[in-house]
C-alpha cells in the first residue's frame, strides 16, 4: 500500500503507528501543501526513505506517483482543496479536521466522494482513545439508562506561538471546528445522532490580536430525548500545567453516571445499584490503521462518510451559533443517520 502525504500542518505524524501495524505500508511520497510550508519539515517523518520522493508542488505529486492512499494536513482553508483533487483522482484520502470550513464546500465533497466511491476519512483521531471507547460501550450496554446530561470539555495550553492562519476566518474556521469537533464527535460516537439544536457563546477576552480564534466558548445542544449536551472549549490551560491538554466527559443517565478525565487514564461508573467503580478499559485501534485495513477489505471504516459530514456539519453549525447569537437548527440534514 503506497502513501503519499500532503502538508505538514497539524497532526501529519497519525499515520505512523499504521507502519508497523498495516504489512506493505509504505510511505513514497511527500508535498507541501502550500507555500507556507516547506518539504524540509519531512526530513524526520516516520517511514521515509531514501526512496521517498518529495514534491513542491502536491499536484505534481498526485499527478507522477502511483498511490493508493492519501493523507492531507494542511492550512485549514486548503484541506476541502486537496481532498477535491484526491477524489477526483480516485484516491482514499483521511484528511486533517473540519474536511470543510463551510457547508457549502462540505457538500461538494460529500458529493464528489460518492460519485467517485472513494473513501473520505476526517482525522477523529480520539475514536482511538481507550477511555472514550469504554464510555461508549458502558453506555451502549445501557449502564446508565437513557442519557439525558452530559459535559464535555477540551482545555489547551496556547503555547508560545501560534500561526498567523489562526488570525483570519480565511484561513481559521474557528474554535468549535478546529477544537470542538473532536468533542462533537465523541459525543456523537457515543450518543448516537440526537441533536436538534446548538447555541453558543465565544470570546477573544485573552488574546484579542487573533480574532479569528476564541480563547473561550461554551455550547449547550438540544437532545431528541430532551437531555442536553453542554460543551466548553478553551486556550486557557495554563503553561505550568502538567500535560498539554485537560479532556473530560461525564455523561448522567436515568440510571447511573459515567465519567473520565482522560489525563487520569480511567473510566468511572456510578449506578443506582452499585457505588463508583472503575471500569476495564477498552483497546483501541489507531485511526489510520483503521482507516488503511478498511481499504483493504479488512474492517469497517472508522467513520462512514455520512457520519463524517454530519459531524462536520454539526461543528459549522455550532461555529455558526457563536458567530450569528442565534440558536442554529441540527434538524433537516442530508447526513443524518439515526
Amino acid at each position: 500500500m503506497r502513501l503519499g502525504l500532503i502538508g505538514s500542518t497539524g497532526h501529519w505524524q497519525t499515520y505512523a503507528p499504521a507502519l508497523q501495524l498495516v504489512p506493505g505500508l509504505k510511505l513514497v511520497a511527500v508535498a507541501a501543501a502550500g507555500p507556507e510550508e516547506t518539504t524540509g519539515a519531512f526530513d524526520h517523518a516516520p517511514g521515509q526513505t531514501v526512496d521517498t520522493n518529495r514534491y513542491d508542488d502536491a499536484r505534481k505529486m498526485l499527478d507522477v506517483e502511483r498511490l493508493d492512499v492519501v493523507q492531507v494536513c494542511g492550512r485549514c482553508d486548503r484541506i476541502p482543496v486537496w481532498i477535491k483533487l484526491c477524489l477526483e483522482r480516485g484516491l482514499p484520502v483521511m484528511a486533517e479536521k473540519p474536511l470543510a470550513m463551510d457547508l457549502p464546500t462540505l457538500k461538494q465533497l460529500y458529493q464528489a466522494a460518492r460519485k467517485s466511491s472513494t473513501a473520505l476519512v476526517p482525522m477523529h483521531t480520539m475514536r482511538g482513545v481507550s477511555e472514550l471507547a469504554t464510555v461508549r460501550q458502558a453506555v451502549r450496554d445501557g449502564e446508565i439508562g437513557n442519557p439525558v446530561m452530559s459535559f464535555s470539555q477540551k482545555t489547551y495550553k496556547w503555547g508560545k506561538a501560534r500561526p498567523d492562519f489562526y488570525r483570519s476566518r480565511e484561513t481559521f474556521p474557528g474554535l468549535a471546528p478546529w477544537v470542538g469537533i473532536h468533542a462533537f464527535d465523541w459525543l456523537y460516537w457515543i450518543l448516537g445522532d440526537q441533536f436538534t439544536e446548538v447555541i453558543g457563546r465565544e470570546g477573544t477576552t485573552v488574546r484579542p490580536d487573533f480574532p479569528a480564534c476564541g480563547s473561550q466558548a461554551a455550547f449547550v445542544m438540544t437532545m431528541r430525548n430532551g437531555g442536553v449536551a453542554s460543551l466548553t472549549l478553551d486556550y486557557l490551560r495554563p503553561t505550568a500545567a502538567p500535560s498539554h491538554a485537560d479532556e473530560r466527559l461525564r455523561i448522567a443517565g436515568t440510571h447511573g453516571v459515567i465519567e473520565t478525565a482522560l489525563i487520569e487514564r480511567k473510566v468511572i461508573l456510578t449506578t443506582a445499584d452499585s457505588p463508583p467503580r472503575p471500569l476495564d478499559l477498552s483497546p483501541q485501534t489507531d485511526i489510520f490503521t483503521q482507516f488503511a485495513r478498511s481499504l483493504r477489505g479488512e474492517a469497517p471504516p472508522p467513520l462512514t462518510l455520512p457520519e463524517a459530514c454530519r459531524i462536520t456539519e454539526i461543528a459549522i453549525k455550532a461555529q455558526e451559533a457563536v458567530d450569528t447569537g442565534r440558536t442554529i437548527s441540527l434538524g433537516d440534514s442530508p447526513y443524518h443517520t439515526a
